[in-house]
């Protein structure tokens, strides 16, 4: 029997630590992040080859880091900025090593399954917390929205937060459900359903209500119509009859109830214009909002409330374009790979993947997911598990886009025997 080698394994044993960390501590997965890498390095300084690939989503990625660090560099407060840049944007190692590492379909499903089995218990205790009030392992009280509800907020301590875990798990529970029809996962898709509304966070509502239709459609047009007449009726019923859930929908068209969203965003507009090209650095938002402010009311100012004013501001014009078309090659990277393959494990993590990472990007227009360390943390998860999904599918194309250091360049390791 064939035993795999010591490094391969600190490194599988990385990833699985942070798929089954990531739902309840970012403190362990960040640990977790180091462990793989260790034995990504170990595995290449033992062979004297690395295992090194490339894709277009790795090239958007370095425009952006790279004219992240110009911008910081070159700001008013240059090392707080680069440091920041360090701070916030080092979780995409965890896509590097699931894209990199990732050499087998039974490997990529353990990761998912991983991930959803802890996801259940930080689900099932939200949606304990929606009635019980209280968050008991800071032994906080949650807040109250109304005739016997509470806000959900799992083990992270902050609805948004936990409403962009719930979000993903939904869509890959739903994603697995369709493929393989196992209960578990049909059962976990209600409830992650469920627990999203319970987090009353209005931005992954309107994620739910653009993407799951468009899910949905991937299964064919039928499928598409019943779903999106069932989330109607579910959504009509609910706020008919929750009135805590009425009033919190209501608040999304309210002008009054959103009047410190819609004055961030123009001040952000009006740094942008002013900082089109370099922006104003990586978090220094707080050191020029005076100078721009828009005048009206404020209960917030520590960020625009939305991702891709973040980054604008932060990097200007080009590092937004490339902040956007890194997730634009992504979502194209997904749907190809779901589309392009017959093999259900494959399907089910792109889509799961692709359709999680467009309900970030649908609530990254109300609020600052990418910005929020632990969904930082989850979205680059999410894109790591889409590009092993798209590797496998076509194994000669993984192969062919592989870099290899080695002390006999002659041939590939997975050269076919002559």
């Amino acid at each position: 029997m064939r035993t795999q080698p010591l490094t391969k394994t600190i490194t599988h044993f990385g990833l699985f630590l942070f798929a089954f960390s990531l739902p309840i501590s970012h403190v362990p997965a960040q640990f977790a992040i180091g462990i793989a890498l260790l034995g990504w390095l170990g595995e290449g300084l033992v062979n004297k080859k690395w295992n090194i690939r490339w894709h277009p989503v790795l090239g958007a990625l370095v425009v952006y880091l790279s004219w992240n660090l110009i911008s910081s560099a070159l700001s008013e407060r240059p090392a707080h900025s680069l440091g920041a840049v360090i701070d916030n944007e080092w979780p995409f190692l965890i896509m590097v090593m699931l894209y990199w590492t990732v050499d087998d379909e039974a490997l990529l499903q353990r990761v998912v399954y991983v991930f959803l089995l802890a996801s259940t218990a930080a689900v099932l205790y939200a949606l304990w917390q929606v009635v019980g009030g209280m968050e008991l392992y800071r032994g906080t009280p949650l807040d109250p929205m109304g005739w016997g509800f509470y806000r959900a907020v799992g083990f992270y301590g902050f609805y948004l937060t936990f409403a962009a875990l719930a979000m993903t798990v939904f869509f890959f529970a739903s994603s697995f459900s369709v493929e393989f029809r196992k209960w578990p996962t049909v059962l976990l898709a209600g409830l992650s359903f469920l627990a999203v509304l319970g987090t009353f966070a209005r931005s992954m509502w309107l994620s739910f209500v653009a993407a799951i239709p468009l899910f949905a459609f991937t299964r064919g047009r039928k499928a598409g119509i019943v779903v999106t007449i069932v989330l109607l009726v579910v959504i009509v019923g609910g706020i008919l009859s929750v009135p805590a859930l009425r009033y919190r929908a209501e608040s999304i068209v309210e002008p009054g109830q959103n009047e410190t969203r819609l004055n961030l965003w123009k001040t952000a507009l009006k740094i942008a214009e002013h900082n089109p090209i370099l922006g104003v650095g990586e978090d220094n938002w707080d050191l020029v909002f005076e100078r721009y402010r828009v005048e009206g009311f404020y209960d917030s100012t520590v960020h625009p409330h939305n991702d891709y004013l973040t980054v604008l501001v932060s990097s200007g014009a080009p590092g937004f374009l490339a902040f956007l078309t890194m997730w634009v090659l992504s979502m194209v990277t997904g749907l190809k790979a779901a589309n392009k393959t017959q093999r259900p494990i494959i399907r089910a993590v792109a889509l799961g993947a692709t359709f999680s990472l467009l309900g970030l990007m649908i609530g990254g227009m109300f609020q600052n997911y990418y910005g929020t360390f632990i969904n930082c943390l989850g979205w680059w998860f999410v894109i790591g598990l889409l590009l092993a999904a798209d590797k496998l599918r076509s194994p000669r194309s993984a192969v062919e886009n592989t870099i290899i250091a080695t002390k006999s360049p002659t041939c590939l390791p997975t050269c076919p025997p002559e």
